[in-house]
């Protein structure tokens, strides 16, 4: 997706949208966030790795969004070392999810090649820092991780001032 600035896209269905209705926003390429609102400034990055060789897969386009209406890049080609790095602001809550990130991993450019589809479950300590309540909810209540979540969940540094980093390795 290309760089509209400002713009956002809802779908419902498979993939963004995951058929809430719209309650997903995808994140669109250049658009900018507010962060005048209380939201905190967060950066996902994801390392996909060859499950054979581990070594960083250059040749991957990557997609990420989340709920709350936050806006920043939807879609990006892996760099050589096979890193990719989307801005946003810290995803939304809402009822019955635990607050986590979507993303798909696919290869090349051609999104029917899906190579790998799953989300990023937030740590709780990230989420208190960010403002974001779980309501006493369990991530295992959560029915987007009933496969398991323990390897969903996503190393997460900084702060609410200097903005929070969530950071993995994807393997396909």
């Amino acid at each position: 997706m290309g760089g509209g600035v400002g713009a956002e896209e809802t779908a419902d269905g498979v993939g963004p949208g995951n058929g809430l209705g719209g309650l997903m926003t995808v994140l669109v390429a250049g658009a900018g966030r507010d962060l005048s609102l209380g939201e905190v400034s967060f950066t996902v990055r994801l390392r996909v790795v060859s499950l054979n060789s581990g070594r960083g897969r250059g040749d991957c386009t990557v997609s990420l969004w989340h709920c709350g209406g936050h806006r920043g890049c939807s879609r990006q080609r892996t760099d050589r070392d096979g890193w990719v790095s989307f801005g946003s602001a810290f995803p939304g809550v809402y009822s019955g999810h635990w607050p986590h990130v979507h993303f798909a991993v696919h290869s090349g450019g051609d999104d029917d090649s899906l190579l790998h589809s799953a989300q990023l479950a937030l740590p709780g300590d990230a989420c208190a820092k960010a403002g974001r309540s779980t309501g006493g909810m369990r991530l295992a209540e959560d029915g987007c991780f009933s496969g398991g979540w323990a390897l969903e969940i996503p190393s997460v540094t900084g702060d609410v001032t200097r903005g929070m980093v969530a950071t993995r390795t994807v393997g396909v």
